[in-house]
Order: C-alpha cells, then sequence, then structure tokens
C-alpha cells in the first residue's frame, strides 16, 4: 500500500532570532541523540559566517507532532520543554540548528577558552568570526555572538563597551546582531506518523555537511529499541572498559555489519534501500561479546596492547567477523589469523584495503576454524618480498600505518621508567597533553630529516603545561611544551647504571655517547636503526612469512577419522 503524507509539506521562512527562540521554549525540538552532534569548532564558524554574508545555509526539515514534557540539552543549553500537542522536530538540519541556538543562546558569561564548538566570537574590528584561542586571552574588539542575540541587551551593553565610543567599531556590532537576528531560515515541514515516510524524506532530503544517517535520526526520533547496547555511542562506552581504547564510530559500524556476514563496504542507506535493514536488528547488542573477544586475541595473541596503536582498522573487521563463527577457535587457527593479521599491517600498502575486507568478511563461512582461518591467509601475500621490509617513515604522524608500526615496535621493549617501573602505556595513550609521545631531541638543536621522524619520539610521561606555557604557545601548545624534556632528563642519566631503560627505548651506549656529545645526527641515526630492526623482527616473528601454512595434523587425523 501507498504512503502518504496526511497533509502536503508546508514551505516557508523563519528568522533566526524567531527559529531560536522556539528551540528555547521548546516548540522547536532537536531529538536526543546518543552520542555528541558532529560539528565541530570551524564548521560552527562557518555557519555564522554564513548567516553574516547572507549565504544560503540550506533548508530545515521539521516533523509535526506531539511533544511530552523533558529536559532538553543542546551544547551548553538547558531547556526545560512542556508538554505540547503541537511541536516540531528537526528530521534535517540539527546540526546547523543546535549551533545557532548553542552559540546566540548561551548563557552569560561566555567561555574564554574553547569548552566546546559553540563558543563563538565576532571581530568587530576584522568583521569575522572566530573560536577563541586555547590560551583564553581575547583581543577587546572581540564581542561574543551570544551578546548580539537581543538587540535591547545589545544596545545596553554597547555604551558600556570600552569601544562604544568608536562609531565604526559600533556600527560593525549593531549591524552584526541585525544581520544574525534577522537572518530568513528556509523551512519544510511534514504532519504524519508514518515512520517509512519520514524516512524516505529524510533519505532524498539529507544533503548537508556532516550527515546523520537515518538509523540515528530514527532512534532519536522515535526512541530506542533492542537490548543494551543498542547504539554504536553507547557500544563505544561499553568496549572502553577492556582498557584498549574504543573504536571510532565508522570503524564500529564496519565491525557490526561484519559480525552479520554483511557486505561492509556497502552504506546503511544501501541496505535500506534494498528492503534489508531488517537484517541489522539487534546487531549492536551482539557484537558486543565478539569485538570483546577480538581485543583479547589482538592483545593477548596478536601483540597489539591498543587500539591507538593498530596500523590498520582492516584486520579488526575481518577478526570480528572469524570471531562471530568460531568462539573459540584451535591453537593452530590463532596462529594462522596472527600470521594473517601481521602480513595485512606490514603488506596494507600493496593491496587493496576494501577488496581485501569485502573478500575477508564474504568469504568466511561456518565450519571448520583451521580451514577458514586458511581462507583468510590465502588471500594475502605469504612471502616476504622487498616491498614488505619496514622502513622507519621521514614523519611523525600517529595516524598513519608506518608511525603505529613505530610505536607497536617501542612498546615490543616493554618501555620502563627511570625507575624500573614499566610504562603504562593506556595512560599515555589517552594523555590530553600527548606527553607520552613526546620528542627526545628539540628542533632547535641541528637541522636533521630525523627530528621529525619516530626516531625522535620516546615512550615517557610528561608533565602538562602551565598556564603560562599555555599563553605563550597558544598556536600549538602541546608540540611547544614537549619540546626539550625529555632531551635534557636523558642527559642527566648516567648510561651503565640505567642500561636496562635505555635499552627499553631503543638506545644504546653508541647513541647515548652521541647525544651526551651533542651529535644528533648520530643519535636519531642509530635509534632509527635500531627502531626498524625491532619493528622488522616483531613483524617476521608474528608474521612468519614463509612458514607452512597448512593444516595442523590434528586437523589430518580428524579429516582422516570423518573419512572413515
Amino acid at each position: 500500500m501507498e504512503k502518504k503524507l496526511v497533509i502536503r509539506p508546508e514551505a516557508g521562512t523563519l528568522t533566526v532570532e524567531r527559529l531560536v527562540g522556539r528551540v528555547m521554549s521548546g516548540q522547536v525540538r532537536i531529538p536526543i541523540f546518543q552520542r555528541p552532534l558532529r560539528w565541530k569548532a570551524a564548521q560552527v564558524v562557518a555557519l555564522f559566517d554564513s548567516v553574516y554574508k547572507g549565504y544560503p545555509i540550506g533548508s530545515l526539515l521539521l516533523q509535526k507532532r506531539a511533544a511530552v514534557a523533558q529536559k532538553l540539552l543542546i551544547g551548553p543549553l538547558e531547556i526545560v520543554a512542556h508538554d505540547m500537542p503541537v511541536a516540531y522536530w528537526v528530521i534535517d538540519g540539527q546540526q546547523r540548528l543546535a549551533s545557532l541556538a548553542a552559540g546566540l543562546a548561551r548563557p552569560m558569561p561566555v567561555p574564554e577558552r574553547p569548552v566546546d564548538a559553540y563558543v563563538v566570537y565576532f571581530d568587530a574590528q576584522k568583521r569575522t568570526f572566530t573560536a577563541p584561542p586555547f590560551s583564553g586571552i581575547i583581543p577587546t574588539t572581540w564581542v561574543p555572538v551570544a551578546q548580539l542575540f537581543d538587540s535591547a541587551v545589545l544596545s545596553e551593553w554597547v555604551h558600556e563597551w570600552q569601544h562604544g565610543r568608536d562609531a565604526e567599531l559600533r556600527a560593525a556590532v549593531f549591524e552584526a546582531g541585525k544581520r544574525l537576528r534577522e537572518y530568513d531560515v528556509p523551512l519544510y515541514t511534514i504532519e504524519t506518523e508514518d515512520e517509512d515516510v519520514v524516512r524516505d524524506i529524510f533519505n532524498r532530503t539529507n544533503t548537508s555537511g556532516s550527515k546523520m544517517s537515518w538509523p540515528e535520526v530514527n532512534t532519536a526520533l522515535f526512541g530506542y529499541k533492542g537490548a543494551y547496547p543498542s547504539t554504536l555511542s553507547a557500544l563505544a562506552e561499553a568496549l572502553e572498559v577492556k582498557g584498549m581504547g574504543s573504536p571510532t564510530q565508522r570503524n564500529l559500524l564496519t565491525y557490526v555489519t561484519a559480525s552479520r556476514g554483511l557486505d561492509p563496504t556497502r552504506t546503511l542507506a544501501e541496505y535500506e534501500s534494498r528492503g534489508e535493514e531488517d537484517k541489522m536488528n539487534g546487531a549492536t547488542h551482539d557484537a558486543l561479546p565478539i569485538i570483546e573477544r577480538v581485543l583479547d586475541f589482538l592483545r593477548d595473541e596478536a601483540e597489539i596492547p591498543h587500539l591507538k596503536l593498530l596500523p590498520l582498522a582492516l584486520p579488526m573487521a575481518v577478526l570480528t567477523r572469524y570471531f562471530s563463527l568460531f568462539t573459540q577457535p584451535s591453537e593452530r587457527s590463532l596462529q594462522l589469523l596472527v600470521r594473517w593479521t601481521w602480513r595485512v599491517l606490514l603488506g596494507g600498502a600493496l593491496f587493496d584495503e576494501r577488496t581485501i575486507l569485502r573478500r575477508g568478511v564474504l568469504t568466511l563461512r561456518a565450519g571448520n576454524d583451521e580451514e577458514q582461518a586458511q581462507q583468510l591467509v590465502h588471500l594475502i601475500p605469504t612471502v616476504l618480498s622487498e616491498q614488505l621490509h619496514y622502513q622507519v617513515p621521514a614523519r611523525f604522524d600517529a595516524r598513519a600505518a608506518e608511525t603505529r608500526l613505530a610505536l607497536l615496535g617501542m612498546y615490543a621493549l616493554r618501555p620502563l621508567l627511570d625507575t624500573g617501573e614499566p610504562v603504562k602505556l593506556a595512560e599515555l595513550l589517552v594523555s590530553r597533553s600527548k606527553a607520552g609521545l613526546r620528542t627526545i631531541v628539540p628542533s632547535a638543536a641541528r637541522h636533521n630529516d630525523l627530528l621529525t621522524s619516530p626516531a625522535n619520539r620516546i615512550l615517557l610521561p610528561g608533565a602538562r603545561p602551565t598556564p603560562e606555557q599555555e599563553a605563550l604557545f597558544e598556536e600549538d601548545v602541546e608540540e611547544q611544551f614537549q619540546l626539550g624534556i625529555s632531551y635534557e632528563r636523558l642527559l642527566q642519566l648516567d648510561y651503565r647504571t640505567n642500561e636496562r631503560f635505555f635499552a627499553s627505548h631503543a638506545i644504546d651506549a653508541r647513541a647515548f655517547l652521541a647525544l651526551q656529545q651533542g651529535d644528533t645526527d648520530i643519535f636519531l641515526q642509530r635509534r632509527a636503526d635500531s627502531l626498524q630492526t625491532t619493528v622488522r623482527q616483531l613483524g617476521d616473528r608474528l608474521a612468519a612469512w614463509g612458514q607452512s601454512d597448512r593444516v595442523s595434523i590434528a586437523r589430518l587425523k580428524a579429516a582422516v577419522h570423518e573419512a572413515e
């Protein structure tokens, strides 16, 4: 039966002032999502700039229906909304409307630091919008956009403003407030309770920069269904207790899809367009124990202690499918899976990841766990070629596979503190200041290509920057604060009494002597060579290049027995 709207969509406009006012009264409802809205500060700033310049920002899609009393949280806003027989729910445009409301209606005083994406200032001198600096030092010509929202309040404030006597700056502030308040936002309103109709319209109109998926909007509008965890954000939270970090939501969606044996290279929209969305019912809940098992395997068998060190997400997706079929594989199967994982990590540049991802997931079948592990092994090269010899990259990039392999090499040496205690990797990797991946030799020492490479990084904890240091290095406080600290600390140590410590960080006696003598070229080259050797040895041991991947004797005997 054809689905129809009760009433044809109504087109119209509302000024930003009236639209934000209706959000604050609870008449316009932004659905509550189980994870933060996606926009970053730069996107929010760009939105305000577009409104100021009169550029199109796209239309909003609203659904007219009743709303119960609830407390709404939109960034810094807390709105107590009452029961309403008629309210307007945002189906498409959540990011834009949340940004406008949270920026313009946030309580005063507005923070002077970027505590969230919705702290926005108008620079009256340059006529531009900007997020506040990390230092918290705000120029006197900057005005919070929240100050521009109410014309009467703004008029009183300008009289007390230290630049209030400057006619040009005063005019710029009033003009900015007028443009923001009076900007007309186009919107369409539909009136139906039919979820299928709402989904169809959403899929045809959802064209904003950071798209929501229909399942996300659907659950936010009509309520969460299924056992915990029923959403990707809840799944991510549940996985955090493993102490290995949590995958990104994009990767999690791939893993959950793979766990069902579905093609992980397809989008949910494709499954919905085929009428196959029911295949994902309960998948998030069912995937939790499977992904937990994969994390145990990566840590205990594959020697990958944290997801931030996993060079590629591809193995985890395929392993999720494998462990969904075989919860207790044999020792031989685990050995083959370790080999396959490391061969993928070391040879990722030689094959198309998307192809291996799809083939890896769709190839696996229920049956014998060893035979299925062999199926995976046969998908990629099993012999080490010259192209697969690991090289320390010229630049440290914590997101790049080559850098993460270097970090795995560092961790394989079981890094120690100078007290002899082991370094707690998880604590380093969640450090806000990234001190755990700080530099050794300061960049001012001498020019050397290896200064920017992993050879000049060390897995050691460091202190947080002081407010004074934050103010001094507001552009890149984390990187600037790291410089020189570990370099000075290392020079204070005696090599002979701290040999175990230095060895655990790939620093031999010759390298340390060069460091003491100020010959950073030799120090960095020797450490790069040491890390390269460590990663190659780790990879050779775990990838087991060239070794026989045939079935175990136990499996052969079982096959003979079955034949008899």
